[in-house]
């Protein structure tokens, strides 16, 4: 089952509907007590970021139930409202600030045949951590995601002690903390991003 997608922009916020789709969601999903109030959070934190943080979009949200959890999946068209060839982008404190910037910068990957050949050397940390090299696959191909950017962290560390901060990063991270995984991919200015959380309670022990 999934709920209807909703319609979201740069300035439209539909607190109220985001709240109506979680509560019927999470009726017909039995997801209840703790379970509700992640899953509430977890779309707080997705909503906050995109319209405090993504540049300029159009795009939709909604959840899916999955086998002993759900996904909340934000699908949107990221488009650069600033001035063309802007820079790439710069690390940034914050896990969600770096979820946005790669986001954000999905306008530089519709013309990869332009991009230099040392990109992966000039991009942030965060994002070529997250991101699978296949054979010849430019860094940006295929999928983000929360699970490779923390094993490469945590292999890191044992030859960089600085690569702590990273991992001190996401412990402080809602999202990161209650996610079991994060997903992101990028086609040219489509994004999308998926947080994926499995139900732990039985629904039996709450409500909502």
């Amino acid at each position: 089952m999934k709920t209807s997608k909703l319609w979201i922009n740069s300035t439209v916020r539909r607190n109220d509907e985001v709240n109506d789709i979680l509560r019927d969601f999470a009726a017909e999903a039995g997801i209840a007590g703790r379970d509700y109030q992640h899953m509430c959070l977890l779309t707080e934190e997705t909503l906050g970021m995109a319209h405090d943080s993504l540049k300029n979009f159009d795009g939709e949200i909604w959840l899916e139930k999955t086998a002993g959890g759900y996904e909340i999946i934000l699908e949107a068209d990221v488009r650069e409202s600033g001035e063309a060839g802007s820079a790439l982008p710069a690390s940034v404190p914050g896990f969600m600030a770096k979820i946005a910037g790669m986001l954000n910068c999905s306008y530089m990957f519709e013309n990869t045949e332009e991009m230099p050949e040392n990109l992966a050397a000039l991009l942030p940390d965060y994002m070529s951590y997250g991101a699978p090299v296949r054979g010849d696959a430019p860094v940006w191909a295929g999928q983000w995601s929360l699970s490779a950017y923390r094993q490469n962290l945590q292999e890191r560390r044992k030859k960089d002690p600085a690569s702590e901060a990273g991992l001190e990063e996401l412990e402080k991270s809602i999202v990161a903390s209650l996610a079991d995984e994060v997903n992101i991919g990028i086609h040219g200015q489509k994004i999308r991003l998926v947080i994926s959380r499995a139900v732990r309670e039985n629904p039996a022990e709450g409500g909502n």
